[in-house]
């Protein structure tokens, strides 16, 4: 999977399904797809809830063992995550953070529990848990960087999946659900050309406005997401059908 007709496939498929169950099966098939043998997705806390996203196929003996020894919050992946926006490499993560001997261990620990390498894609969220989407491989294999763009794509809208599960969840409980935010046709116009790569002073010489005008209508528009960066912006305008990725790619 590289094209984004293909990613537009997974997005139509997460967008469908109304079961963590299926949501599973859904991330196994892409993963393959992707050259991966393990996926996860889950919320970076250490303790566990009905809202506390855990969906993962990683080796049982590393499960339990990352229970066993409460791996959880010291995880170097995880917490290599608090650094950066976009995905990494799990190699990368020695250049991202400074590793303990802990973490030393539970990166041993997960080698010795059969999982190699692998990608990581964080989830930044404010008023939410920190989460993240991982893709991992076997030991003694690998995976191509050209899966890489896809895989960022496919862990933003796994996880965004996920938390729609996880109010469907809440709903069914009797909890309220806030409704799905609108944006302006403004906000829209100036989401859609910063999907297109174009620069807020591009944007405004197409729009006829200010950069500054610009700038705020995509400020207000990641208010109204209640999302941190443009990406994820333009991952929920996908996601939720507002734009394409025929308006994206020309």
């Amino acid at each position: 999977m590289s094209r984004f007709g293909d990613v537009q496939d997974f997005v139509q498929q997460a967008n469908r399904v109304s079961r963590f169950p299926e949501l599973a099966a859904l991330m196994e098939s892409v993963s393959r797809s992707l050259g991966f043998d393990f996926f996860a997705l889950v919320h970076n806390v250490d303790f566990a809830g009905k809202d506390i996203l855990e969906l993962q196929n990683y080796p049982s003996s590393w499960h339990d063992l990352v229970k066993e020894r409460k791996y959880f919050a010291d995880d170097p992946v995880l917490v290599a995550c608090q650094h950066t926006g976009v995905g990494f490499r799990w190699s990368d993560v020695p250049r991202m953070i400074t590793l303990n001997g802990r973490q030393k261990d539970i990166l041993e620990g997960a080698r010795t529990a059969g999982i190699g390498g692998g990608f990581t894609v964080p989830v930044h969220i404010p008023g939410e848990y920190a989460g993240s989407s991982s893709f991992g491989v076997r030991n003694g294999r690998d995976f191509k960087d050209t899966a890489l763009p896809a895989a960022q794509y496919v862990g933003c809208f796994a996880f965004e999946a996920a938390r729609r599960l996880l109010r469907l969840q809440a709903l069914s409980d009797g909890k309220a659900v806030p409704a799905p935010p609108q944006l302006t046709p403004r906000q829209l116009d100036c989401v859609l050309l910063a999907a297109q790569g174009n620069s807020d002073w591009h944007a405004a010489q197409r729009l006829g406005i200010s950069d500054q005008t610009v700038h705020q209508h995509i400020e207000d528009a990641k208010r109204r997401y209640g999302v941190a960066t443009r990406m994820q912006l333009v991952v929920r305008a996908l996601f939720n059908g507002h734009i394409t990725f025929s308006d994206i790619v020309h």
